[in-house]
């Protein structure tokens, strides 16, 4: 072989080189790109879901209405989870004290969409009605705070000040969890 031919051949492998970088360089960032989008819509999404909440708890029979019908839009976005539909569900549930009403239509539709009969089963066993719900509201130095306010309209119990939005929201989940069946009652001396 002849240094010319060396020198071809050796041009060859660094283009072939840099286009096989060229193209991963392109897929990686078509793959991140359709990451973030996926990110954006599922943030998108949550935002409307609080959203139809605030509507479906109104006291307005109309936004209430409009409320339902967003919430029962939202549970057939191609991305929602089961999780997301079973919180659909619980929302729906204290809204639904028949089962003539609008929320008691759309909670049996998406309790059928739920693809684990286990959560689906265990959800419909839930009794309709109002119960306690939290709230989120800011406090005078900026701070999120969420209040525990019974079906009387008694304030039950407060939070501590949390920084963002998104603190005080993670705090509430965490309570509902913890205490999903019932907290333990411990008297200290």
């Amino acid at each position: 072989m002849t240094s010319a031919e060396a020198t071809y051949l050796a041009a060859l492998i660094a283009a072939g080189i840099a286009a096989a970088g060229l193209l991963w360089s392109v897929a990686s960032f078509a793959l991140l790109r359709r990451s973030q989008r996926a990110t954006d819509a599922r943030e998108q999404w949550s935002r409307r879901f609080e959203q139809a909440q605030a509507l479906a708890f109104s006291a307005d029979a109309r936004e209430a209405r409009t409320g339902i019908l967003l919430i029962e839009r939202l549970t057939k976005d191609p991305w929602v989870t089961d999780e997301d539909r079973a919180t659909a569900v619980s929302v729906l549930t204290s809204l639904a004290p028949a089962d003539v009403t609008p929320a008691a239509r759309v909670r049996t539709e998406i309790l059928g969409s739920i693809s684990d009969p286990a959560v689906a089963s265990e959800l419909s066993r839930a009794a309709p009605g109002p119960r306690g719900r939290f709230e989120v509201y800011q406090d005078s130095a900026g701070g999120y705070r969420w209040r525990l306010k019974f079906t009387n309209g008694e304030v039950g119990a407060t939070s501590e000040s949390y920084t963002s939005r998104r603190s005080v929201l993670a705090a509430i989940e965490s309570v509902r969890r913890h205490l999903a069946n019932g907290g333990e009652i411990r008297e200290l001396p």
